[in-house]
């Protein structure tokens, strides 16, 4: 079905402004706060928030790390290059406050957090990190998956175009916050996604689409974990009648831990579910399940089919920078150079050609 038939489903069941809002981080951390992660979060300026919106490149703090220079040719007859700073200068950020907030809060945290903003984290980005994830220990990190991500643009620019008065909304000047969460080593298999409809669960998914064999057996248990929580943290507490929320099971506790809200919406992933069979759920005669991945096959073809964050548009500037190098093969080669400016190493012209 296409997004906008899923959206008129969606208007019928009248998803506002506020339940989008309700679903921010700010908004609702405050309530669940012992249920979840560590967590700060800083608002953001105008400026900073241009700052992310900017087109013009993917400049980022220096924070220790390389700087990015432009190369100028002298004379077409000479081999001679000079490398100018001064454009680049101009437009390196210069958000002290934000820079200074992200190095308190990496301290805090023992060394290591990962961002977000009112709704999403760019998890699209994290290919681009030296870590190929959102571990962030340093500014310049946030700022590279920040300025990176598909998603971090969505949040700013799309969160409420699937609300049925999101015309009145328009004028409404959003306040943007950076959210820096504890880094914890989570297990991917362990983290499940909840479908709410009028307060009521009407599906749990995995939400890493790999197969692991043991959730076969987890099953069961895992769902009365869900719901057990869900009755007990979230239903009388959340305000929305129709939304999502992600959690986090600990196996060796048998405990949930709340992750996030998300809108009742097509720009939520379903994962193994479809919107529409969501939207028309009758939960008065249809009974909610738990999906996982039930074989390697099906894993296989899920992986087939529907890579992993394949519909987001990769930067110019990043396809720029790859010069027809694969991810994997610009990720090691983006990492070679962060390692080699840190310990003052130069790269010879013929090296500088052969990246």
């Amino acid at each position: 079905m296409s997004e906008t038939l899923e959206s008129e489903k969606i208007n019928s069941i009248g998803i506002t402004c506020k339940d989008v809002e309700n679903c921010a981080f700010s908004n609702w951390y405050p309530k669940f706060k012992s249920h979840t992660f560590k967590s700060r979060i800083y608002n953001l300026s105008n400026e900073f928030v241009e700052y992310l919106n900017a087109g013009d490149g993917i400049y980022l703090v220096e924070d220790g790390q390389p700087k990015a220079a432009n190369i100028e040719e002298i004379d077409s007859d000479t081999e001679e290059t000079v490398f100018s700073e001064s454009e680049h200068s101009q437009k390196t950020p210069n958000f002290p406050e934000v820079e200074q907030f992200i190095r308190e809060t990496i301290v805090e945290y023992e060394g290591a957090v990962f961002p977000k903003l009112n709704w999403t984290s760019p998890r699209d980005a994290a290919w681009i990190s030296a870590t190929q994830s959102l571990k962030c220990t340093s500014p310049f990190d946030v700022f590279l998956l920040l300025k990176s991500s598909d998603f971090i643009y969505h949040d700013l620019n799309h969160a409420y175009e699937h609300c049925v008065d999101k015309d009145e909304h328009e004028e409404h000047q959003q306040q943007f916050t950076l959210v820096l969460r504890k880094w914890y080593d989570l297990q991917p298999s362990m983290e499940f996604r909840c479908f709410v409809k009028n307060r009521e669960i009407i599906g749990i998914t995995q939400r890493d689409t790999y197969f692991y064999p043991f959730l076969l057996d987890m099953k069961q248990d895992i769902e009365q974990l869900i719901y057990q929580f869900f009755e007990d943290t979230i239903r009388e507490e959340f305000e929305c009648n129709h939304y999502t929320f992600d959690i986090y099971v600990e196996r060796k506790k048998d405990k949930v831990y709340l992750v996030d809200f998300n809108p009742f919406s097509p720009a939520t992933d379903s994962l193994l579910y479809h919107w529409n069979e969501l939207m028309t759920f009758d939960i008065e005669k249809e009974t909610p399940d738990i999906r996982i991945i039930e074989s390697q096959a099906e894993s296989d073809s899920l992986a087939c089919n529907a890579p992993k964050f394949a519909t987001n548009m990769i930067p110019k500037d990043v396809i720029d920078l790859s010069s027809g190098k694969s991810i994997a093969e610009f990720a090691e080669e983006f990492e070679k150079a962060m390692r080699k400016a840190e310990s003052g190493e130069c790269s010879s012209d013929s090296e500088a050609d052969e990246e």
